[in-house]
């Protein structure tokens, strides 16, 4: 996609060099929604006044979802999950007041969510039982992939008396080379390899290419996903990000190479559309709040 102009980026305080071009239309969204709703700005204009965004909670759409994710950061303070502060109250950008503004109102209605989830994925669910965030079935347990990592997302459903769960990745600006290999695979490159080589969904000598940014992300999830299945049933992996986010779609793209199927069901792995979910989401309520979430993130209805 092409990026903001010059001209504008500077007009809403949102000249960032080292943004890709869809994170450079990204921080100007939200910056643009953060004047129309009048919050005051620190530093670029994709982020809120500290002070102001932790008492106010505005970076969320519902006093449901205000309160919810006060809950879950006082729960991930106990259980060692990654809320970050001041980045969850003041950070217009980040990807997880995303999470929570799109999935929150459904961890609380375990009926919007199964028809929700139905229609993304009719196939797969009978009933959704529990939305989960920043979830992880043991950190740091070798039991699974031995490291900290945690989904976003994680929705436990029924499908035919079975129990399963989706397990998701979101992305919003990133562009999948935030971290090294370094520092993705050196504490748990052993426990890594091991389940990749034993779980038959990838192909043979595709450890070292798995290794690499921008595949390295994708594929630390997507082991948690394939470990976590040992306690269900079933399970999938799901990794969103925005349409124009072309780096996500090229990590994905490359990421699916080595894969040893040609389907996403047999790979448990599926990647979607930020676009889509979101849309869905707002036909299915079609209330203020769920509009505003698609002009806020995908520019929609400005």
């Amino acid at each position: 996609m092409t990026r903001p102009t010059k001209e504008e980026r500077i007009k809403y305080n949102v000249d960032y060099p080292q943004d890709t071009a869809f994170a450079a239309y990204a921080r100007l969204l939200q910056s643009k929604w953060r004047i129309k709703k009048g919050f005051p700005e620190s530093k670029l204009g994709n982020f809120i006044d500290p002070e102001f965004a932790k008492s106010t909670k505005v970076n969320f759409l519902t006093d449901n979802i205000k309160k919810l994710v006060t809950q879950e950061l006082e729960n991930a303070k106990k259980s060692g999950g990654l809320i970050s502060e001041p980045r969850i109250w003041n950070n217009l950008l980040s990807s997880q007041p995303l999470c929570f503004n799109l999935f929150g109102e459904l961890s609380l209605d375990p009926e919007m969510a199964t028809n929700y989830f139905k229609k993304l994925f009719p196939n797969r669910i009978d009933r959704v039982t529990a939305v989960k965030f920043e979830y992880s079935p043991g950190r740091g347990d070798l039991k699974y992939i031995g490291d900290h990592s945690a989904f976003d997302v994680f929705v436990e459903y029924s499908k035919d008396n079975k129990s399963g769960f989706i397990g998701i990745e979101v992305k919003y600006a990133e562009s999948l080379k935030e971290e090294t290999k370094e520092k993705a695979n050196n504490n748990f490159k052993e426990r890594y390899a091991n389940l990749t080589n034993s779980c038959g969904l990838f192909k043979t000598g595709s450890v070292d290419f798995l290794r690499q940014p921008p595949r390295a992300q994708i594929w630390r999830d997507h082991l948690l996903s394939i470990a976590t299945r040992q306690d269900y049933d079933e399970g999938f992996f799901v990794f969103l990000f925005p349409a124009k986010n072309s780096h996500c779609q090229k990590g994905v793209d490359d990421y699916i190479q080595y894969l040893a199927f040609d389907n996403e069901e047999q790979n448990c792995f599926y990647p979607r559309h930020l676009d889509d979910f979101v849309n869905t989401l707002s036909n299915i309520l079609n209330v203020d709040w769920a509009n505003e979430l698609k002009e806020r993130y995908l520019g929609e209805n400005e």
